[in-house]
C-alpha cells in the first residue's frame, strides 16, 4: 500500500474553493454548518460531485473520515459550500 503525506484545505462560507489543483484522494471532512447548510465535494471546478452532506435542522459540526484510500479525484478537489456552513478538508 502507497502511504501519502495528509494535507488540508479550507472551504469558506458561502464559496467555492479549489482544495487541490492536481489529481489526489479525499481522506476526511470536518464541517461545522447552521440548520441546514450544504457541501458538495467535486472532481474538477463543477464536475462530478463525489461526496454530499446535507445539515440537520440544527446547528452543529461534523468530522467524517473515508475508508480505505478515500474518494479518488482525477482532475482537483473542489468544495461549494453553502452559506455560514465552513469545511475543511482533509486530502493526500
Amino acid at each position: 500500500m502507497m502511504q501519502t503525506d495528509v494535507k488540508s484545505g479550507a472551504a469558506g462560507a458561502g464559496a467555492t474553493t479549489t482544495i487541490f489543483a492536481g489529481p489526489s484522494r479525499i481522506k476526511g471532512v470536518s464541517i461545522s454548518y447552521p440548520s441546514g447548510g450544504t457541501v458538495v465535494l467535486n472532481d474538477g471546478t463543477g464536475g462530478t460531485a463525489m461526496f454530499s452532506f446535507t445539515a440537520p435542522a440544527a446547528a452543529g459540526s461534523i468530522y467524517m473520515m473515508f475508508p480505505g484510500e478515500g474518494i479518488k479525484c482525477s482532475t482537483n478537489i473542489s468544495a461549494v459550500v453553502a452559506a455560514s456552513t465552513t469545511a475543511v478538508v482533509f486530502y493526500g
